[in-house]
């Protein structure tokens, strides 16, 4: 392969594994833009990224817990085996260069989807130079084209760090709800009655499908709820909430006055075991904490501590508290 296209390689790496630093972002926007050969090396890199993942299978993405370091390292472990991937396949994604290399943007322009299992997370490249970084079990469908670029979060919730782009506007769609963002950063959670957006930088612009809420710009640290068939969008600047509920991109589970219902429902979407609260008593009382999400043991061992509650824990589940005696 040519220098370009391993500096591609090189670049598709760097990103898939970390957010890279505002100097890293610069260098990286000056190299794809000098040279219109750049562009079409990224673009063949990340399709040759896509064919590796396709031919090398599943892997697990399950979330791991260093106990000496307590540090979230299951998508740092992932990272590290793309960059594996990149260069034990070299040969294979040569000859793939060779082929790509005139279907690339037709090849990515095609519907892409990308679902993640319980407890899975995929931070993905698009080909834009914009990252999707997908929650567990979630699905988005990918369609970009000449005149826009399209993502539909079907179920779950993913962030996207958009790539500035004013002639292809960046829109996700969420049921009835629809996001639109040229350059910024921002998440889309769908819930059974309507779809939550976060932003963490820049500026979105939200409404819903049939156009019976008046549309909302959101900055960075607001919030908003789309609830379906609404006719108002609630919007909330609370930019401590938007760090909180964002926490899962780095393995972590943070409780500020949350209820043990909401924090039992979090873990519950990761964790294999099920948390069962069996004293319906239990599930308005308040709490503050912070977890790795693949924990949830330790989690309802301090719950049954601080609350005085039975616990039992199971090869599958996970009881809190006793049922109520109502003779």
């Amino acid at each position: 392969m040519s220098t370009i296209d391993n500096e591609a390689f090189e670049w598709v790496a760097r990103k898939f594994a970390r957010v890279l630093s505002d100097s890293e972002s610069a260098e990286f926007d000056a190299w794809h833009e000098i040279d219109s050969r750049h562009k079409g090396a990224y673009a063949r890199a990340i399709a040759i990224y896509n064919a590796i993942n396709l031919a090398t299978g599943p892997q697990s993405h399950s979330l791991k817990y260093d106990e000496p370091q307590r540090q979230y390292t299951g998508l740092t472990r992932r990272y590290a085996t793309s960059r594996r991937e990149f260069l034990i396949y070299g040969g294979m994604a040569a000859c793939l260069a060779a082929t790509v290399g005139t279907i690339g943007f037709s090849v990515l322009r095609e519907g892409t989807v990308l679902t993640t299992a319980k407890g899975e997370f995929r931070k993905v490249p698009l080909q834009d130079k914009s990252i999707a970084t997908i929650n567990s079990g979630s699905r988005i469908e990918v369609e970009f084209s000449q005149k826009q670029r399209r993502i539909n979060l079907r179920k779950g919730e993913a962030w996207f760090e958009v790539a500035k782009d004013k002639t292809k506007p960046f829109i996700v769609e969420a049921g009835d709800a629809r996001i639109r963002a040229v350059g910024t950063a921002f998440s889309v959670r769908r819930f059974a009655d309507g779809t939550e957006v976060l932003v963490t930088e820049g500026t979105v612009e939200v409404w819903n499908k049939d156009g019976a809420a008046q549309r909302r710009l959101l900055t960075a640290g607001e919030h908003a709820f789309l609830a379906q068939e609404a006719s108002t969008i609630s919007v909330a600047r609370q930019p401590s909430e938007v760090n909180r509920r964002l926490a899962w991109r780095e393995g972590k589970l943070i409780l500020k006055n949350q209820t043990l219902s909401e924090a039992v429902a979090d873990f519950n979407r990761y964790s294999q075991k099920t948390i069962v609260i069996v004293d319906t008593r239990l599930e308005n009382k308040r709490l503050f904490g912070q977890y790795q999400l693949d924990v949830p043991e330790l989690f309802a061992k301090d719950v049954s501590t601080v609350l005085d509650v039975p616990l039992v824990i199971t090869a599958d589940t996970i009881f809190i508290g006793q049922a109520e005696d109502k003779t």
